[in-house]
């Protein structure tokens, strides 16, 4: 027996932080299930008629009934259902917010918009090829690639090389003003789609994804009050003890190359996924 199709769209995901899907599931239904038992049955009813004696000398009818039940029962692993049941639940209990904002800081918040993909372990391995080849397209372009601007990307190769986060992503997002979000991405919830988008997009991707996750930074325009508190905190380590100050100096160095853009909000994302929905009939 087939079931009745309902779903109108598949979740296509990229990206889930596993650990944390159980952890919220668990919180939510008290566990996690491995399997799930679906249960469908149909009752079936036959009647038919039947004359009993010759028709020119004796009519009589008479009609008899049966039915007959089919089951059908199906075992199905939850592992793969688990992500999109988890979003649901997290939704049906008011716990996403779906836009940007300061006062969502804390929260888990769910944006859709254009994404795009930078994996610095991969760049980093291929410093030296990835120089060879820029030198090559200025030559081809009649530029000049001068010392300084060797030197500069040098510089942060041997940045990336020592950064322990491998790939980021950054988003446009689509929520009618100019917002976007900065994630760094842990490789092993990752699937090898972030190496496909690269090589397939200039910048952004085509397509819209969507990120459910926690809004854990905000621009720093919205924090400008606790920024002379901040200061005053530095200066008491560093007066404390002058190693903080070479800590913060390379730290913020770190950021000003390949952390948080100070305009952009800051994401841990729990899942990155695309709907794919029901064909359109031309």
């Amino acid at each position: 027996m087939a079931k009745q199709q309902t779903t109108k769209s598949i979740y296509d995901f990229i990206y889930l932080d596993l650990d944390r899907i159980h952890s919220y599931y668990a919180q939510l239904m008290d566990g996690v299930p491995n399997q799930k038992t679906s249960s469908s049955r149909e009752q079936k009813n036959y009647t038919y008629k039947a004359t009993a004696g010759p028709r020119d000398i004796l009519h009589m009818a008479g009609e008899k009934g049966s039915s007959i039940e089919e089951s059908l029962d199906q075992l199905m692993d939850m592992h793969h259902v688990l992500p999109r049941d988890m979003i649901n639940l997290l939704d049906e209990h008011n716990l996403i917010s779906k836009k940007l904002a300061a006062n969502n800081l804390g929260r888990l918040v769910m944006i859709q918009g254009l994404i795009n993909f930078a994996d610095f372990e991969t760049l980093g391995k291929n410093s030296d090829n990835a120089l060879d080849a820029h030198r090559q397209l200025n030559q081809e372009a009649g530029e000049e690639f001068s010392d300084e601007e060797e030197s500069n990307m040098k510089t942060v190769f041997n940045v990336i090389n020592a950064y322990p986060i491998g790939v980021q992503a950054t988003m446009q997002v689509n929520s009618g003003t100019t917002q976007h979000a900065w994630m760094a991405l842990d490789k092993k919830y990752l699937t090898s789609a972030h190496l496909v988008s690269a090589l397939k997009h200039k910048t952004l991707s085509s397509e819209e994804f969507v990120v459910l996750g926690i809004l854990d930074a905000i621009p720093d325009r919205f924090v400008k009050e606790d920024a002379k508190d901040l200061e005053k905190f530095k200066d008491n380590l560093v007066k404390a003890n002058p190693f903080f100050h070479a800590l913060f100096s390379m730290s913020d160095a770190y950021k000003e190359i390949i952390g948080r853009p100070y305009n952009f909000y800051g994401i841990t994302p729990i899942s990155i996924f695309r709907v794919m929905r029901a064909k359109i009939d031309n």
